[in-house]
């Protein structure tokens, strides 16, 4: 997951005692900068794209890429922690990870919309509830409404680990090919864009949509990352690569600001992976500050954008400018990612992996 306490980026550190593992900074910090963005995003330019009654923000940041570099790291870690044992059990994990806090991100959203949304807001039925706790959106979003638009990444990561995990198992019997299996898949996804352009086919857009692959080539960029940063592709390739997954983005999204926002994302994403942590320039304090917020991220992004929008609109309508609005949707993101986190997503992933376990011992 690219924003989940899952992900425990660490490295190896002498101590008298032995290796001792510590985070490296420089992932919690492009975390916190990733969903930072998502919530600038949402926050200064969709909530008045959707709802114009809203006061003007001080400023308006138009670029969709937080959500998008997420997905780049999502593929970083995926091939990071896959390495480092049981391909079952790693998915597995992935699951118990992902899927209980966003059930009950669903239908706590859902609820305080039914509850809270102003007159003439959406407000979701139990139809609407369904069909999200089923993710139906990308495969028929003519039908199904989003409780929560930020959703659109969740079954893609669920669909893309479920890939990898059948494409490790594969790897074992046939030998390694990773970095042809990258390029395969950006040339199916491009091939096969301008036929989801032009053929106007429902069920080709259906499939093309459905499996995600208008952003697989995010999550190849961070499996390609993670194979530079452990030699098993080159440099030049490396550059080839990650520029292919550029490209690719650029011909799906139309959009040269948002590219070249993703373009430097993941240059800052390379820098993470293959240079020094980057503890030396900030204090303890600021340093355990990010790792906190990191831990949570996850949980921000399944409750922020519909809630945050609710906020908003309450506070306005007693009297509370835009800026006071901002900062009222970061810290409601924060308090509710917070208690989502500590009260569901590591728990249920506690227990059920004790369950996992318990069924199927690890030698």
């Amino acid at each position: 997951m690219p924003f989940s306490s899952a992900e425990r980026p660490e490295h190896d550190t002498s101590s008298v005692g032995g290796p001792v593992k510590r985070r490296r900074v420089s992932w919690d910090l492009l975390r916190v900068a990733f969903v930072s963005l998502v919530l600038l995003f949402h926050g200064t330019y969709l909530a008045r794209e959707w709802h114009p009654e809203l006061v003007a923000r001080p400023f308006v940041f138009p670029y969709q890429i937080g959500a998008s570099l997420l997905l780049v790291v999502s593929g970083y870690f995926a091939a990071v922690s896959l390495r480092k044992g049981d391909v079952v059990r790693w998915w597995v994990g992935r699951m118990a990870r992902m899927l209980p806090a966003f059930l009950v991100g669903v239908l706590g959203t859902s609820l305080f919309l039914r509850l809270c949304a102003p007159p003439g807001w959406y407000a979701p039925t139990l139809g609407d509830v369904w069909a999200n706790l089923a993710m139906l959106w990308n495969w028929k979003p003519q039908s199904y409404t989003y409780v929560d638009a930020a959703y659109w990444t969740i079954p893609l990561q669920l669909l893309w680990f479920t890939a990898i995990f059948a494409l490790w198992r594969w790897r074992r019997a046939h030998g390694d090919g990773t970095a042809r299996t990258l390029w395969l898949v950006l040339f199916v996804e491009l091939f096969l864009l301008p036929i989801r352009l032009h053929l106007q086919s429902e069920a080709f857009r259906t499939l093309y949509d459905g499996f995600g692959l208008y952003r697989v080539h995010l999550f190849a960029a961070g499996i390609g990352v993670h194979l530079w940063s452990r030699r098993r592709i080159h440099g030049v390739h490396a550059v080839l690569l990650l520029g292919a997954c550029t490209f690719a983005h650029l011909c799906q999204t139309r959009q040269v600001s948002w590219t070249v926002g993703v373009a430097l994302g993941i240059a800052a994403i390379c820098a993470a992976a293959l240079g020094p942590d980057w503890d030396r320039f900030l204090p303890r304090w600021v340093a355990r500050l990010f790792e906190w917020t990191a831990g949570i991220t996850y949980a921000i992004y399944l409750v922020h954008q519909s809630i945050g929008y609710v906020v908003m609109r309450r506070l306005q309508d007693h009297g509370v400018g835009a800026t006071g609005q901002l900062l009222a949707l970061t810290a409601v993101a924060i308090g509710l990612g917070w208690l989502l986190t500590v009260l569901v997503e590591r728990p249920a992933h506690r227990a059920l992996m004790r369950g996992f376990d318990r069924l199927r011992p690890v030698s």
